[in-house]
């Protein structure tokens, strides 16, 4: 008996083994917790926060960094900041969204057979994970005249702002005031589907709005008749069409995701997320049909489109796919600081200001951690409305400082911390008669600081001058040009009339006479594929530079398009690393991803080690 026993759990082992999905592979469902009718938003602290129909009292709130590993964060509300409108209603179906500043949740109070009671409120919050506070009911069913008012859809075009709804009664779309809070006055809905559907969620690309929803019955077990349907238009009101071109408001559609023979009534989706490789991902709910008791659990599905339409292999859902590509760092024109054994990571990136990322060890990244919403600079703390470009960070007298760009004007600010706030005293920027961008800031041994930076002439040339001493202003008798782009050759490939020298970084090697300054800096438009980061060399921290026949770092030896603006620094066991940033893809610039490549000096030059690029990830 104990042998028998033995193996059949021997067994049981290699079948779980053989179960197990592949390095790169996730397992449907990928959170196994009844969590209906889910919305997902990624916030800028690198996660994606999910968010459902309160199976969990007062609306859960789950969050993963790669859409497959999840973790429960906590509820929207609490039982003392609950909705009191329609008291007998429970949460249904909640929307969130990322509007002037903050997080906007709309969500549905309801009950079965409240069809006239339900209505669709709305709570905000200042951070992903909540605490929300709720703003009561935008409408009720009875007041506006739309039968079974629930699952809000949120979504602006044009710079206005809509919001869909409806359940078997009608889809139904309506404008917002600018803050999204309440309907525009004088608005009233406008029909765009038939009963059919519920679950909206418009989708836009190309030319076309893409109006998903749920057909079918949502909710009993493994007598469920949920699927996920489509339609389209070339306008956000309609007329929606299936592809035989007939009328989504008389209940004509698509479908693309049935039910399986693991999966039953699968439907209800979040917005579609777009992976770092440009593939769109659904996410929705489903009962497992091996254990439906067991709720509407969570599953994931890539989207593929031909002909102008979504697809869903096999039109159901998986049980083991290929993972999203997520996670990537997308900084571009990153620059680290490290001290205490910490690394800093900072970039462009976001329209409010410097986001900072963290690490120990140039692996394994936290963030965005900086002190406001994970931004060490912030706008309104010092100079600057737009354009928050190309920083730098260095440390003078127990004091931080960062150099950085907005409106294309270069400013200095300061803080007790690597972390930010970032600030000034007096908001302003360096004093200057034209256009200048990506600044880097040189001690020499003489004391002296030394501004490198870009100046908008004709182009983009690169020139230094002078820093006074309370690093406000230059002194603009010392400003010298000392890079600006060939016609031809590697630095202008396109040939362009007005040639592109950017993203400068110096660094010094040898003492006095024998002294060299390298200033690494970036050549072509950052669109070029051939965008990449050349030496140029010289005996003063004026010039005059000697500029190298070929780059360093270029796409043909890293593998990459857009290799370039980036920052030289020393990581903790001594060895010279170079940050810079790379296209997102061959066919696409934006965003662009954070990389990483270990450099050697000879005593004379620099060079790769081309084995040793990689990208940033969380």
């Amino acid at each position: 008996m104990r042998k028998l026993l033995l193996t059949l759990f021997a067994t049981c082992l290699a079948l779980t083994a053989n179960a197990q999905q592949r390095e790169g592979e996730y397992r449907n469902p990928i959170i196994p917790t009844s969590l209906p009718d889910p919305s997902v938003i990624k916030a800028p602290d690198g996660y994606y926060y999910l968010y459902a129909t309160e199976n969990i009292r007062n609306l859960p709130i789950y969050r993963s960094k790669n859409l497959v590993d999840w973790e429960f964060v906590g509820t929207a509300f609490s039982s003392e900041t609950r909705p009191k409108w329609n008291p007998k209603g429970n949460l249904w179906a909640p929307d969130i969204n990322y509007v002037n500043g903050q997080y906007v949740l709309y969500y549905a109070k309801s009950e079965w057979g409240g069809e006239w009671t339900c209505g669709i409120g709305v709570a905000t919050s200042d951070k992903p994970e909540g605490p929300f506070t709720d703003h009561g009911a935008m409408f009720i069913s009875k007041d506006i005249g739309v039968q079974n008012s629930i699952d809000a859809f949120y979504i602006e075009e044009d710079g206005h702002k809509y919001l869909f709804w409806g359940s078997f009664r009608g889809i139904y779309g309506i404008e917002l005031t600018d803050d999204g809070l309440a309907i525009k006055p004088g608005e009233k809905p406008r029909q765009i589907a038939g009963t059919f559907m519920e679950g909206t969620y418009i989708h836009k690309r190309g030319r076309h709005f893409y109006l998903i929803g749920s057909a079918g019955t949502c909710c009993e077990g493994e007598k469920s008749t949920y699927r996920v349907t489509v339609g389209r238009s070339e306008n956000l009101f309609g007329p929606y069409v299936d592809k035989r071109g007939r009328s989504l408001m008389e209940d004509h559609y698509e479908v693309i995701l049935h039910g399986s023979d693991e999966v039953v009534g699968p439907g209800h989706n979040a917005e579609f997320i777009t992976d770092e490789r440009g593939q769109d991902w659904i996410i929705y709910h489903g009962f497992s049909a091996k254990d439906p008791g067991a709720g509407r659990l969570v599953y994931m599905d890539r989207v593929e489109w031909i002909d102008g339409w979504p697809h869903i292999a096999h039109d159901e859902p998986s049980t083991v796919s290929e993972r999203p590509d997520v996670g990537n760092i997308l900084l571009a024109d990153p620059t680290i600081y490290f001290e205490d054994g910490t690394y800093y990571l900072y970039g462009t990136s976001s329209p409010e200001g410097i986001l900072v990322y963290t690490s120990t060890d140039l692996e394994n990244w936290q963030g965005p951690v900086g002190a406001t919403r994970g931004h060490a600079l912030i706008k309104g703390d010092s100079w600057g409305t737009q354009g928050f470009w190309a920083p730098q960070v260095f440390k003078r007298n127990g004091r931080y400082y960062m150099a950085y760009t907005a409106n294309e004007q270069i400013a200095i600010a300061e803080s007790d911390s690597p972390l930010g706030p970032f600030k000034q005293e007096t908001i302003g920027h360096i004093p200057a008669e034209m256009k200048q961008i990506d600044p880097f800031v040189f001690f020499d041994d003489n004391g002296k600081a030394y501004m490198y930076h870009v100046r908008l002439i004709e182009g983009n040339r690169i020139y230094v001058a002078e820093l006074n001493k309370d690093l406000k202003s230059m002194k603009e008798k010392t400003a010298r040009e000392c890079v600006s782009v060939e016609p031809k050759g590697w630095e202008n490939t396109w040939e362009s009339q007005y040639g592109v020298a950017e993203g400068p970084t110096v660094v010094k090697q040898g003492k006095k006479k024998n002294a060299t300054y390298y200033l690494f800096y970036s050549a072509n438009d950052f669109r070029n594929p051939d965008y990449a980061v050349g030496i140029a060399t010289a005996k003063s921290p004026y010039g005059p530079w000697e500029k190298p026949a070929e780059p360093v770092i270029v796409r043909g030896g890293i593998g990459e398009n857009g290799t370039g603006h980036g920052d030289l620094f020393v990581d903790k066991d001594g060895r010279l690393q170079y940050v810079f940033h790379t296209h997102h893809s061959r066919s696409r610039v934006a965003p662009r991803k954070t990389a990483v490549i270990e450099m050697q000096f000879d005593g004379t030059n620099y060079s790769v080690k081309p084995e040793t690029f990689r990208f940033f990830k969380q």
